[in-house]
């Protein structure tokens, strides 16, 4: 954390201040959003009284602290992006309200972060990748897979998972993770078509991997946009931009390998499955992405009813209204019920928010897009990348109308 004095005039309160960016820095490697971040510090900054000034990119947060007196100081500090932690983030979300009512002080606040931060990992190494391989299968499904493509989707899903975990543990393969598996993806969905017998490849390459894909990261992105917060979501953006890109490289230069060792795989089109099979899929899918984001157990109900909910009413939404319409309402039940969430049970809302806009965001066609312009087939790669446009900014505008219905009590 680095301090500069805008007067001359004394620092501010030491641990308020420090407890203040530990904070920011604690919510921005959680993955939370821009605008997030400055009404959290805001609000903890009017408890101090202090006023506040927050500026927040994807890397760095700057806090700047105005006293009644009129004394400024500003502090930087750098950030370093991780994964979704819901653990941790509703263990933060406990240690700002206990902070700000006076139930600690801000120093013990500030030590209750840094604990939080470095603490391990609630699920073992094994489970996640079991869970990568689970969700592949359930991800064929919502691809229009059947048998064969979501049993390949599972293969490949499980083999990047294992192949995610190798590269995040050594550095020298950590920056390639996203070109290696859409390689891999590629190279193994590709290879497996052989003895299956022929099947729709783009299913389980895209299905192996979608965890990767950063639908999130840009629908993220867009919502900083939309709250003029430009520098974030710029950045933001731009960077999932890269990794889609990385991630598309890869695809095609495997499929490309594929092609010239193999020759073309015959095509097996895949046959309706029963109805039961979709619910099944959303029921085990949502629970491994609890596994996956470090949630407890015992929420994983509010998270399954936020994964059926988005799944059913975007799918009914788009088979008699259109699909920027379906995707818009279901936005609009997440977030509806994600606020009412967070309003009766005092939790952040991102518990119930997260499984359900995970459903709905666009990363599998911002991939296919990537496909279809790297095979040269540009008229539908612009058709894919509008349809990647619209799907994102129904999201967005979706989330902005149920925050009016549904006003979020909690800043977190």
């Amino acid at each position: 954390m680095l301090p500069t004095t805008g007067t001359q005039s004394p620092r501010p309160d030491e641990p308020r201040a420090r407890f203040l960016i530990e904070l920011a820095r604690a919510l921005g490697t959680f993955g939370t959003s821009a605008n997030r971040v400055e009404d959290v510090i805001g609000h903890c900054a009017d408890a101090f009284g202090y006023n506040a000034q927050t500026f927040t990119t994807p890397t760095s947060v700057f806090v700047s602290l105005e006293d009644h007196d009129g004394d400024i100081h500003t502090y930087l500090a750098r950030v370093h992006p991780g994964e979704a932690d819901l653990t941790k983030m509703m263990a933060l979300d406990r240690v700002f309200n206990r902070t700000i009512d006076g139930h600690i002080t801000p120093g013990e606040g500030v030590a209750e972060i840094k604990r939080i931060v470095t603490m391990t990992p609630r699920y073992p190494v094994w489970m996640i990748v079991i869970c990568f391989g689970i969700i592949g299968v359930c991800a064929g499904n919502f691809l229009g897979g059947a048998e064969k493509e979501m049993a390949a989707s599972g293969i490949v899903g499980l083999l990047i998972g294992l192949l995610v975990q190798f590269t995040g543990r050594r550095r020298e393969f950590s920056r390639l993770m996203e070109f290696l598996s859409g390689l891999g993806a590629a190279l193994i969905a590709g290879y497996l078509a052989i003895p299956f017998g022929g099947y729709m490849t783009t299913v389980p390459i895209i299905a192996g991997i979608i965890i990767l894909l950063p639908g999130l990261t840009l629908t993220m992105a867009m919502v900083e946009l939309s709250m003029k917060h430009v520098v974030s979501g710029t950045a933001r953006l731009a960077g999932a931009i890269m990794v889609l890109l990385v991630i598309g490289f890869g695809v095609v230069l495997g499929q490309t390998i594929v092609d010239r060792t193999t020759g073309t795989a015959p095509v097996v089109l895949a046959h309706d499955l029963p109805w039961y099979i979709d619910l099944l899929s959303v029921l085990v899918a949502t629970l491994c992405m609890a596994i996956l984001f470090q949630a407890h157990l015992r929420h994983a109900w509010i998270m399954v009813l936020a994964g059926l909910m988005s799944f059913y009413s975007a799918r009914y939404g788009t088979l008699h209204l259109g699909p920027e319409i379906g995707v818009l309402g279901a936005a609009m039940v997440v977030g509806v019920s994600s606020n009412l969430y967070a309003r009766i049970f005092d939790r952040p809302a991102l518990v119930m928010m997260l499984p359900g806009l995970i459903i709905l965001v666009p990363g599998s066609l911002g991939l296919r897009s990537l496909q279809l312009f790297m095979s040269s087939a540009t008229v539908d790669g612009v058709q894919s990348s509008f349809t990647v446009l619209v799907v994102g900014v129904a999201l967005v505008v979706g989330l902005l109308l149920a925050n009016v219905i549904m006003p979020p009590r909690k800043v977190l």
